[in-house]
């Protein structure tokens, strides 16, 4: 029987079948009619029509059921049962109050009126979308939306300098884009725009009718720009010792304010003491040797972002233990211990004579032996040592012999 294009608020009506092309007795609502099969009983015409009606009344010789119309779809051709798509375009001039039905590209039915207050009892927010019907025959009804207004508007973007951005129109034959500075080809739907400067960009989009339509889209470069420099730890040795901790620090130079993030990794997977923050302090890895290379990803306010690295060897042991010592004051060999540029954890060191008798103990890993014992100097001799601690989740265990020299 044909189909309707529908507005309405929320209802529990369900339309109805036959002439009264699923959206019978839907109410409150305005619809736009296009009936393809002669209901007698409805006053419809011979001819395949077009009709606005209201509150799902689909009979035109009832109240509502004729708004405006009904004319022919197609003041050309009586019969548009044809297994063609037939462009349609329904407007909505808020200003005019002016709901205008172009079917075939030209212009079949208009009416005027204060829809809002008059069918929706003021309320300006409606659904929409189409019914269709049919009765003791069959017909197949197909709507394909090639553009609407309120919903294929195109996004403002934001962008950094040098960046690009893909724009996106859609439901034209043809497009055309004003400036065409920075774009890829002004003549497509899709077009990458990288702009030099902040850029409102303009589309003509024509239709299959050749009704033009416009739309815009901003797309706004951020020159405030910044310079960021990862400044490297002093005196950085190489390799770096396994376990060693490094402080690191980026430095910005903008003029666009103080808000950046920041977002540190690790090729080794060495740990810091905080991923995002400027100045966090960096565990070199206790299980992987060989270039470690460390990125920050700093990023401004708006998105733009500049990533710095660092790369240096992690290597060596990472720590001595000495097997001789002489505690003369010559200020070498003086003193016995845990030698290492890294943070030692639960440490303990234990220092035995030949007989077993315990001659130093420590649990702090900056206290050396300076060979005495028990406030004398002791003699020179073979000593064992038994030593534990942990370097980040690496626990480590020495026994070893020591020879005092003096």
């Amino acid at each position: 029987d044909g189909l309707v294009f529908g507005l309405q608020p929320v209802s529990t009506s369900i339309g109805g079948s036959g002439g009264d092309l699923g959206f019978g007795m839907v109410q409150p609502s305005l619809g736009v009619e296009f009936d393809t099969y002669q209901n007698l009983d409805y006053n419809d015409p011979a001819f395949d029509h077009i009709t606005i009606i209201r509150d799902g009344v689909l009979n035109h010789t009832l109240s509502g059921g004729a708004l405006a119309g009904p004319v022919s779809a197609n003041a050309m051709e009586p019969n548009i049962e044809d297994c063609q798509y037939h462009p349609l375009r329904i407007t909505w001039d808020a200003p005019a109050q002016t709901l205008s039905v172009y079917f075939d590209c030209e212009l079949r039915l208009t009416y005027t009126a204060d829809l809002v207050n008059e069918v929706f009892g003021g309320d300006p927010l409606v659904f929409w979308g189409f019914t269709a019907a049919t009765g003791g025959l069959n017909n197949t009804h197909e709507v394909c939306f090639a553009y609407t207004s309120f919903l294929d508007e195109l996004t403002d973007q934001t962008i950094c300098p040098g960046e690009a951005v893909q724009l996106e129109a859609s439901g034209g034959l043809s497009y055309q884009w004003t400036p065409m500075a920075g774009l890829s080809d002004p003549t497509i739907a899709n077009p990458i725009a990288s702009p030099d400067t902040t850029t409102l960009y303009t589309v003509v989009i024509t239709d299959d009718c050749g009704i033009p339509f416009t739309d815009d889209v901003l797309i706004t470069v951020d020159n405030n720009q910044f310079s960021a420099v990862l400044i490297p730890p002093a005196d950085l040795p190489n390799p770096v010792p396994p376990g060693s901790v490094l402080e690191l620090s980026v430095m910005v130079d903008s003029m666009a304010g103080d808000d950046y993030t920041y977002l540190w990794s690790s090729s080794l997977g060495g740990p810091f003491s905080d991923p995002q923050v400027a100045d966090p302090s960096f565990t070199a890895s206790t299980t992987a040797t060989g270039t470690e290379t460390l990125s920050v990803v700093v990023s401004s306010a708006a998105g733009c972002t500049q990533t710095l690295t660092l790369s240096f060897e992690v290597g060596g042991p990472i720590y001595l233990i000495p097997n001789l010592f002489s505690p003369n004051g010559d200020q070498t060999n003086d003193v016995f211990g845990v030698f290492t540029p890294v943070r030692l954890d639960d440490y303990q060191c234990k220092v035995f004579n030949r007989w077993g008798q315990l001659v130093f103990t420590s649990t702090d890993p900056t206290e050396f032996w300076t060979g005495d014992f028990q406030g004398e100097p002791a003699p020179a001799d073979y000593y064992i040592y038994a030593i534990e601690f942990k370097v980040g989740d690496r626990v480590v265990k020495e026994r070893g012999g020591l020879t005092l020299v003096r």
